[in-house]
């Protein structure tokens, strides 16, 4: 063998730089989470927005049938008043 191969062989064993390289594989381990994380925070975000736009909608329509009701049982009431003042 050759001795500079043997020493680059140790120097690549070395405590230190499995520690580093450890480290380093942790580190991008890390990321790639925070990055997991900040998708599906953003997707959620996503979802609730359009969750939110859905019940808003539900609620104007629900609004709408219900002055549509006010409005028929007045004119209905109306109508009843005007029948029973003529008699």
């Amino acid at each position: 063998m050759e001795p500079l191969s043997n020493i680059t062989e140790l120097q690549e064993n070395r405590f230190e730089n499995q520690v580093t390289e450890s480290v380093e594989r942790k580190n991008t381990m890390a990321l790639s989470s925070v990055e997991q994380m900040l998708n599906l925070e953003i997707r959620l975000n996503e979802k609730f927005t359009r969750l939110h736009i859905q019940i808003i909608e539900t609620k104007l329509e629900l609004f709408q049938w219900m002055c549509f009701f006010w409005v028929t049982q007045t004119a209905f009431n109306i109508a009843m008043i005007l029948l029973l003042v003529k008699k």
